[in-house]
């Protein structure tokens, strides 16, 4: 058949085309084709050439589906096409299976089309929405795409299914089937964050409301159905891990959200039903995945809110038993916090319960407590030593009088019939505390118990806990006694005795689950059957040992016979072990191995580690296949240092081992090259992955706490260990100091040791000195390829610690016998050691490590610090100074990095740091000493000797503007402030705004750091003292004058600090006032002179002062701290005539009142209350004053405190009578105003700045304020006002409205 081509080639060729001849072309061909078209045939075509087409094609293709010469229609039915080709592609694929890729290609290129053609507008929307909407449900993946090409949004496709029937079901089916495999793919996870983000994001819009609503029954039906799969049908369901694209507040409502809808899902169990089953729904018999699922919940929220969060459910809701107490399970063993917290709630359930006859929170406080005490003593006390805990004592009884203890037995008498026996028996042993004239009852109730106990035929002994090994022991010898009876009467009649076919009768439960297992424990069976087997034959034929149990026995019994047959014909060497122990028998493995290294017999020692290693299996009971593996593949360790779960066997196995290669160190056979035990012996070590625990352990415990008092030889056995450590693990250790605020220690296990050796007292120094010696020596005699494996053996942690120790012996001790051992090393080694300067940066850590004085006496305060400024100024800045070309720059450089490390030890310290341990002890103990050193002097000479600096800002802003360009966090940078200023308050005052009092400053840098970084250390409206008077005495140090005024009047938070503490700051204030020109400074003089006025007397505030109101705000303040008497009367007085500027003086003291009131640790927390409260009573007006103000506040406070003013001020009031408030025609419009404020803040800043508790106090607080408010007051509130403080308030406006 002939091509296209060859078709036209004998046709006549038409070179060029006018343009009216190509248009008349054009138009032809688009007809002919329009013609004939197959919109569906040409979709599909389309849609393939994208999916093959490189990204030029792919531009050519979106011009010819969005060419401006199509028609409405054709455009039309174009889209149609691509949106049914869509759909019978997702109608095709299963839903439960994933789509495949070839799949997911065509859709996103049917999508590409139909975005392509939105873009160009060329068809109705709403006709898309319909065509996608008509379907009851969507594909999952489908929806996303549509979203994520903006060709039909994720909220749009809510709202338009909203009053669809059976969408919920099926599109929470959808997300069900997507959630249930194994494999959930991205954008699953983006869509579902989607969902969970519309379902608890607040918002007013009217379409995100419904979007809202919908979203959340959609994901209650899946959590509904995952939980009903979970529980009832067993079966497994993969979490979904919405860490990476959801914001943690956003998860912590949903989960809040979830955790409620699942406690109150299904709840069919009766209570008697939980206490019969609740056994079963303790953490270890859960399902994994459950527990998986449960422990997400947990990811987001603290203890106490999922207390709270309980608390709710609880009291507000039926609740499915087995779904509550599972959880409280899976939160207390998860939670270690919890266990305390749910004990106080159930101690308070039981108050309320017994003070007012409330059966259902005894029910739940005893349900809770038996689930927790189900968890075991290590997680919560046993069921009896709680009850006894709690009711029986005097003290602490919630059962103390006659009321409350009749209820409890009341109580206990109607549980009787569903308490199990350990219940009963607790009850009957641990009585609780008797009241007086109750006698009576408690007798009463154990007689009941006692009854129910001999229905349930179990015996009051008083063990309450389950039997021990010994008891069962005990227990299983008088059932062999009764065995060997009954095999004499057989022996002797040949008959079965009667009392055995009695019990297997009358007696079945004791027969079956006691006698016949004694009796057919496994043992090797004789060729010719004993009395025992023919015993055991006669019960079989007369059917009184079931036939699974009795084939059982016999294959146990092969099983034992042929271990006795195992190692019958022994060697000549291994007929002693018969007569020894396991632990003598594998120390006669290390003689044997010690002597063939002794004789230097290289076959023997192979021969002897392999003895050795199987021995080892031996003694620590591991079974080969399953416990041994090989070094290439051994896995990070975890070492839990004082509580890790080491049997004593492994232990007396480490030491064994320890002991030998003292010997073996100690009589220098490791120093032999011809020889490769150490290798062996180490490979074998590494296989057995069950003893590098206790081994690490013991090597760590060895040189970090006892390193100080071995002696030589044990120091020369740990070197060598430590060369061949890396047999025993190579990827690296996770590593816990101790149980109490250690971090945890990740990385190499060597590089951990050298990086954790202490160095802070001589005896300390000299034992690492002398390690790393004899490290070093058995490195260059053990490995070969030391150079290129330097980083590992010899990495730069080592050389630095090495280098500092040989500096500081060196100049200190340099006729020590430790000093000599250096000159032994190989050169090539000492080479690598030094190759590298110690840096400073590395020095100023390792020398701050150092106490002084000295505990050892060895080295005195005097010594250290003639060591320390030789090293710092003749070695590392005079070196710095005669490098060639270098500037200043880099002796600054030095500066900041004391400097950093100065602020770096300080910001470790924590105010409220108890040590749980004797390692975080001395830890805590060594950062104190570090926060005490002299290197702050060391810094201020430094400094003082560096000269000029940047030209432009002084180096220490510099310094503290990169401190605080690192801290990301409010706490962060208040830690950071706070370490600042304990370093800047020991060095010249003036060196945050110039390097020396004779250079000009530049005062721009400075007041952005006052204004914006100090600020984070602030609780309340001002600076702390000590921060105001720094900063104060600098302003002061400064040579000109204008220079404070300019700082002063763009810092006016630092003089509005420097008023409220004018008790330290007036002889700073007063140079600054009489050296000013600006009037509003000169007449500071008259407020401190009012304020010093006022200790004695009451005195009226000056008139007319032409200061800023807030300094005499801050006085105030600076009264209220003083705690003047005469305070109150003042305010009474100015209140009276509160106008102008003195009305404006009192709205900021109440403002700076509300701000001491933020933190309740404040100390003058209780005197800033009761003077708010007096303000306000004399005059009301202030609260309408600060509410509409509160904003203009903005350049005077910082930030985070002035957000927190609505709030504080809102809370304040809520807790208060406010009869006198109440009155004023603006109150309500005021409160509303705050209450506008706050939301309005909350919304900008995305904080949650008000606990749940504090917003049901909130709510009702303004609940009562409309109903008790006039008409007056309710005509006088802007409608503009209500709508903003939301529908609630509304709401509450319409209810009261009269």
């Amino acid at each position: 058949m002939a091509t296209f081509e060859e078709i036209i080639g004998s046709r006549q060729k038409v070179d060029i085309l006018s343009q009216k001849s190509r248009e008349e072309l054009k138009n032809a061909v688009v007809q002919l084709v329009s013609f004939h078209c197959d919109n569906t045939v040409a979709v599909t075509e389309v849609a393939d050439l994208v999916s093959s087409s490189t990204e030029r094609e792919k531009g050519v293709l979106k011009l010819c589906i969005s060419e401006d010469d199509q028609t409405e229609v054709n455009s039309m039915h174009t889209l149609e096409a691509s949106v049914r080709s869509v759909l019978a592609l997702t109608r095709n694929s299963q839903t439960e299976t994933p789509l495949d890729q070839e799949t997911k290609k065509k859709i996103k290129n049917l999508v590409f089309m139909m975005q392509e053609l939105l873009d160009k507008q060329k068809f109705n929307r709403p006709r898309v929405l319909n065509l996608l909407c008509n379907e009851e449900t969507l594909q999952g993946y489908l929806i996303w795409v549509l979203h994520k090409e903006d060709v039909m949004t994720l909220n749009t496709y809510l709202s338009f299914k909203a009053s669809s029937q059976g969408f919920l079901v099926a599109f929470s089916s959808e997300l069900y089937s997507n959630v249930s495999r194994s494999d959930k793919e991205c954008w699953f996870l983006e869509m579902f964050a989607l969902l969970v983000s519309y379902s608890v994001t607040a918002t007013r819009d009217t379409d995100l409301v419904k979007v809202k609503k919908i979203t959340k029954q959609i994901l209650d039906l899946l959590h509904q159905k995952i939980l009903d799969d979970l529980t009832l049908n067993s079966k497994t369901v993969n979490i979904l891990d919405l860490t990476t694209y959801c914001p943690s507040e956003i998860l912590k409502q949903y989960y809040q959200g979830q955790l409620s809808l699942w406690l109150a899902h299904r709840p069919v169990l009766k209570v008697s039903d939980a206490l019969k089953q609740q056994k079963d729904w303790t953490f270890s018999r859960l399902s994994l995945s459950l527990t998986l699922w449960y422990k997400q919940l947990l990811l987001t929220l603290e203890p106490e809110e999922v207390l709270e969060q309980l608390k709710v459910v609880m009291e507000t809701q039926e609740v499915n038993w087995q779904t509550v107490l599972s959880f409280l399970s899976t939160t207390v063993v998860c939670m270690p916090r919890f266990s305390e917290l749910i004990r106080e709630y159930i101690i308070s359930l039981l108050r309320d319960g017994l003070e007012s006859s409330n059966v259902e929170n005894l029910v739940i406080a005893f349900l809770f407590a038996r689930q927790c005490c189900l968890e075991g003593p290590h997680v919560f006390a046993t069921y009896p030593d709680w009850y006894q805990g709690t009711f029986s004592e005097v003290n602490l009884t919630p059962a103390g009088n006659r009321k409350t203890f009749t209820c409890l037995i009341k109580f206990l008498t109607d549980m009787v019939p569903y308490d199990s026996s350990l219940h009963l028996k607790a009850h009957i042993v641990r009585p609780p505390f008797v009241p007086p004239k109750c006698r009576d009852l408690l007798t009463d109730y154990i007689m009941l118990a006692k009854t129910r106990l001999a229905d349930l035929k179990q015996p009051l002994d008083g063990k309450l806990e389950d039997q021990d090994q010994e008891s069962r022991k005990k227990v299983n010898e008088q059932i062999e006694e009764d065995i060997q009876k009954a095999i004499t009467l057989f022996e002797a009649s040949r008959k079965i005795p009667s009392s055995v076919m009695e019990a297997s009768i009358f007696r079945k439960p004791y027969y079956v689950g006691k006698f016949l297992p004694v009796l057919l424990k496994p043992r090797a069976l004789p060729d010719i059957p004993d009395t025992r087997m023919k015993f055991i034959d006669a019960l079989k034929q007369v059917e009184k040992i079931p036939s699974t149990l009795y084939g059982n026995y016999l294959i146990a019994c092969k099983a034992e016979s042929s271990k006795l047959l195992e190692g019958v014909f022994l060697e000549e060497e291994e007929e002693m072990d018969i007569e020894l122990s396991e632990a003598e028998q594998l120390q006669l493995r290390l003689d044997q191995l010690l002597a063939a290294i002794l004789n230097q017999s290289s076959s023997r020692i192979v021969e002897h580690c392999s003895s050795l290693r199987e021995k080892l299996l031996t003694v620590l009971n591991i079974d080969t296949n399953r416990a041994v593996q090989a070094k290439t593949s051994s896995s990070s360790v975890e070492l839990n240092i004082d509580a890790a779960d080491i049997s004593s066997q492994k232990m007396k196995v480490v030491d064994q081992l320890l002991e030998f290669l003292a010997q073996a160190s100690q009589r220098g056979v490791h120093m032999s090259d011809s020889l490769m035990w150490p290798q062996d012996l180490f490979t074998v070590l590494g296989e057995i992955m069950e003893l590098h625990t206790a081994f690490l352990i013991r090597i760590w415990k060895l040189v970090i706490e006892q390193g100080c008092e071995l002696d030589c030889h044990h120091i020369r056995t740990l070197s060598f260990c430590l060369v061949y450590i890396d047999h025993l693990n190579t990827s690296g250790v996770t590593l816990q100091a101790c149980q109490g605020v250690c971090p945890a220690l990740q990385g190499k296990f060597l590089h951990l040791i050298w990086q954790e050796l202490p160095l802070s007292t001589s005896s300390w120094r000299k034992f690492a000195f002398r390690l790393m010696v004899e490290y070093v020596d058995s490195l260059g005699h053990c490995v070969r390829k030391i150079y290129s494996e330097r980083q590992y053996f010899l990495p730069m942690v080592f050389c630095n610690k090495f280098q500092f120790l040989y500096g500081l012996f060196k100049d200190l001790s340099a006729e020590d016998d430790v000093n000599n051992d250096v000159g032994l090393l190989k050169e090539d080694i000492k080479s690598i050691i030094f190759q590298t300067k110690l840096p400073f940066r590395e020095w100023i850590p390792l020398a701050m490590k150092i106490m002084t004085p000295d505990p050892d006496g060895e080295l005195s305060l005097a010594e250290w610090q003639v060591h320390v400024y030789a090293t710092v100024f003749n070695s590392y800045l005079l070196e710095a100074s005669l490098l060639d070309g270098c500037s200043k720059e880099s002796q600054w450089e030095m500066c900041g990095v004391l400097f950093t490390k100065l602020l770096h030890a300080e910001c470790s310290l924590s105010p409220n740091f108890f040590p749980e341990c004797e390692t975080c002890r001395s830890r805590c103990k060594l950062r104190q000493i570090e926060k005490q050193h002299f290197f702050i002097p060391v810094l201020h000479t430094m400094v003082l000797n560096m000269g000029l600096g940047d030209q432009r800002n002084s180096w220490l802003s510099n310094q503290i503007k990169a401190e605080m360009e690192k801290r990301k966090s409010k706490l962060e940078k208040e830690f950071c402030v706070n370490a600042i200023f304990s370093v800047i308050s020991c060095l010249p005052a003036y060196l945050l705004f110039k390097d020396s009092p004779s250079l000009p400053v530049v005062l721009d840098l400075p007041c952005q750091i006052i204004n914006h970084s100090f600020t984070a250390v602030c609780t309340c409206g001002y600076f702390p003292a000590r921060e105001t008077i720094h900063l104060m005495q600098g302003l002061g140090q400064l040579a000109n004058y204008r220079d404070a005024e300019i700082v002063l009047q763009e810092c006016p938070f630092l003089l509005l600090s420097a008023m409220v503490h004018i008790e330290f700051t007036k002889n700073l204030i007063m140079p600054l006032c009489l050296s000013s020109t600006n009037p509003k400074l000169r007449e500071l003089m008259k407020i401190t002179d009012w304020v010093e006025s006022c200790k004695t007397r009451t005195v009226v505030m000056p008139l007319e002062l032409k200061v800023d109101d807030y300094c005499v705000s801050g006085a105030l303040i600076s009264l209220l701290h003083r705690r003047s008497s005469s305070l109150r009367q003042i305010i009474r007085i100015e209140a009276r005539a509160s106008e102008g500027q003195k009305h404006r003086i009192l709205e900021g003291y109440a403002i700076l009142l509300v701000s001491e009131l933020i933190s309740v640790k404040n100390t003058f927390y209780g005197e800033a209350e009761q003077a708010l409260e007096d303000l306000l009573s004399l005059e009301p007006a202030i609260l309408t004053s600060v509410a509409n103000d509160v904003r203009n506040w903005v350049p005077l406070l910082p930030e985070h405190v002035l957000h927190m003013i609505p709030h504080t001020l809102l809370i304040f009031l809520a807790k208060r009578p406010i009869s006198k408030l109440q009155n004023s025609l603006s109150f309500l419009s005021s409160l509303l105003l705050l209450y506008k404020e706050l939301l309005q803040l909350m919304e900008e800043t995305s904080e949650n700045m008000v606990q749940m508790n504090e917003w049901v106090i909130l709510i009702k607080f303004l609940e009562d304020c409309f109903k008790s408010a006039t008409r007056e007051q309710l005509q006088n509130l802007p409608k503009d006002l209500l709508s903003d403080c939301g529908a609630d308030i509304v709401l509450l406006y319409q209810q009261n409205k009269r």
